[in-house]
């Protein structure tokens, strides 16, 4: 990576908070339901009202395309940091799940951001690797705070004490400041004479144009179903392992000492895999493995499997990491972030909101976690289509993408 070395230990720090700081909401849910006197249903409802807000990140996002990637991710950066600060002083649900919607939208903001810098600083032909390896980073963060409840509830801090935790970024808010610079992509662009406002209709004019139109829907409507996947599977799992199995914090500790080494395995292994063999067989392997992983967790009846699917599970994530560097790849500079906003955030994240919303009427009204989520992750196999639907983009340059895109179908 040579020169780009510091900028990708910094992202790979900012966004080590993101996944412990994004995990938080749906790890704690049990633990808030007990203090806060909710039901199921309403713990659903909140995680999904809260994860909503992550669509909200579409129209930040939409800035990355005219004022620039470096304002944006320091924006984001910020507010997700100073919002899960206030978390920890909620006082009710409701005001969990509010200040949660907003520190969620920034989350994904980050998150996208962080992304799209890198894909555009670091050479085409280990694009994938290296957002693998960054995407094994977010996971080993979302993996931490599993063992931490525990010990913080043993010193009187609980749940309060993970946000606390994962406000930490503000501290380092001015090193960002000084050392994240703008990408070459970026600068290199070809810039409306009319300004941004002419800049954004011309991009989303060209997004739903013949040649975008369909690449945009199939690439949206798989997003959609990963999401929907992981608003069920990943997220449920503390609610299903605390109702339905009768474990604790302590049970949670075991957690991080699977999840991290599948973690940082599956994301890094995503990486390998989609630069070798392509995006297409990439994804396929990764949605066959969602499935069965999910069945594996949810249909077992002794801890031993539990824990090993939800391993599994964690380092399937990569998905995450497969999708987001595909959907980069298929829209040309002047229309990345604003693609990629519309397909993950605006609507691809109502997957992600509805599916703890099914996932808990559904577990309410059949009396069953483990029953609703198997026939939920359904989805997972309904995106095969989607996959096979789309171009393959392995090791295009990204600085001159209109040419190879334009050539594929649509």
């Amino acid at each position: 990576m040579g020169p780009n070395t510091g900028l990708f230990v910094l992202l790979c720090l900012a966004t080590f908070f993101e996944g412990f700081d994004t995990n938080l909401a749906s790890l704690v849910q049990p633990v808030i339901g007990k203090e806060f006197g909710a039901p199921t249903e309403d713990l659903g409802w909140a995680l999904g009202i809260s994860t909503s807000g992550m669509a909200l990140g579409f129209f930040a996002i939409l800035l990355a395309d005219t004022i620039g990637r470096r304002p944006v991710f320091l924006a984001a950066l910020f507010a997700y940091a100073l919002l899960t600060l206030a978390t920890a002083f909620a006082p009710n649900l409701i005001v969990f799940t509010a200040l949660q919607f907003f520190a969620r939208m920034a989350m994904v903001v980050e998150l996208f951001v962080a992304y799209l810098i890198l894909s555009e600083q670091m050479p085409s032909e280990i694009r994938g690797r290296v957002n693998g390896l960054f995407a094994s980073v977010a996971a080993l963060g979302a993996a931490v705070p599993d063992g931490l409840l525990a010990p913080l509830d043993a010193v009187g801090l609980g749940w309060r004490g993970l946000f606390l935790i994962g406000s930490l970024p503000l501290l380092l808010f001015p090193l960002y400041l000084g050392r994240i610079r703008e990408t070459n992509a970026f600068l290199a662009r070809t810039r409306s004479a009319d300004g941004y406002g002419a800049e954004f209709k011309a991009s989303a004019r060209a997004l739903w144009s013949s040649e975008h139109r369909g690449r945009l829907v199939r690439v949206t409507l798989l997003w959609v179903a990963i999401n929907f996947w992981s608003g069920t599977a990943l997220y449920f799992f503390t609610i299903y392992t605390f109702g339905d199995r009768g474990w604790d914090a302590t049970d949670l500790q075991l957690l991080p000492w699977g999840k991290i080494p599948f973690g940082l395995a599956g994301y890094i292994l995503s990486g390998i895999v989609m630069d070798r063999y392509g995006r297409r067989p990439a994804a396929t392997i990764y949605l066959l493995g969602a499935f069965a992983a999910t069945l594996l967790c949810y249909r077992s009846t002794d801890d031993v499997s539990i824990y090993l699917g939800i391993f599994l599970l964690y380092g399937l994530g990569g998905v995450w990491t497969i999708v987001t560097t595909w959907t980069m790849e298929l829209f040309p500079t002047e229309m990345r972030a604003t693609a990629l906003g519309l397909a993950n955030l605006l609507i691809g994240r109502l997957g992600l909101a509805a599916g703890p919303i099914v996932a808990g009427q559904l577990s309410a009204d059949w009396h069953s976690t483990p029953d609703a989520i198997s026939v939920l992750a359904v989805v997972t196999l309904l995106a095969l289509p989607l996959v096979w639907s789309l171009p393959e983009t392995n090791a295009i340059d990204l600085r001159d993408s209109g040419t190879f895109l334009n050539s594929k179908d649509a």
